[in-house]
């Protein structure tokens, strides 16, 4: 047993859930509430980088485009229009603003890209790990991803099923990626 693959494993596989739930509208934040998670960047880049670079040093590359995108949000979180603009795309505020309707496809694309890299790592880390492990990991990452997206303690809601105390938390999107 590699008990480094397994972490490794499991961290990108709960990356995998948590875009997945943000890019197909399953569970969303707040916009006020994702304001915070700002470091959930830090740990995003860092399991891909520590995968790419440290234990399979494979697809430096890729993670090196990755980073650069995760850089970014980490230094400009919620100071620059794009930064400002995902924040609010990923937000239950957006699913009941006006702007709900617009395809914004360079969201769309950054965090399907963004799950894309997690699946690839995910991938190559599973062929390191036993059958056990891989079980397991999975299972770390379900039960997680349900701990944290699916308690009743977060504001982490089904867009289309708000409970009312999360409502609450909810405010109008206002258009700051077209401020100049």
């Amino acid at each position: 047993m590699n008990p480094v693959f397994l972490l490794f494993f499991t961290s990108e596989t709960y990356h995998i859930i948590g875009h997945a739930m943000v890019l197909f509208r399953i569970r969303l934040l707040p916009r006020k509430d994702l304001v915070r998670t700002q470091y959930y960047f830090i740990f995003d880049l860092l399991s891909v980088w520590c995968t790419s670079f440290i234990l399979l040093q494979e697809l430096r590359w890729l993670a090196c485009i990755q980073g650069i995108q995760h850089l970014y949000y980490i230094v400009f979180w919620n100071k620059t229009a794009p930064a400002k603009k995902i924040i609010s795309w990923s937000s239950i505020d957006w699913t009941q603003s006006k702007y709900n309707s617009n395809y914004e496809w360079d969201s769309i694309l950054g965090t399907a890209f963004d799950l894309g890299v997690h699946v690839i790592f995910s991938y190559l880390l599973v062929q390191k790990i036993t059958h056990a492990e891989a079980i397991l990991g999975i299972f770390i990452s379900l039960a997680g991803s349900y701990f944290v997206l699916f308690s009743d303690r977060y504001a982490w809601s089904n867009p289309h099923k708000v409970p009312g105390w999360v409502n609450k938390r909810v405010q109008p999107v206002a258009p700051w990626w077209k401020e100049h």
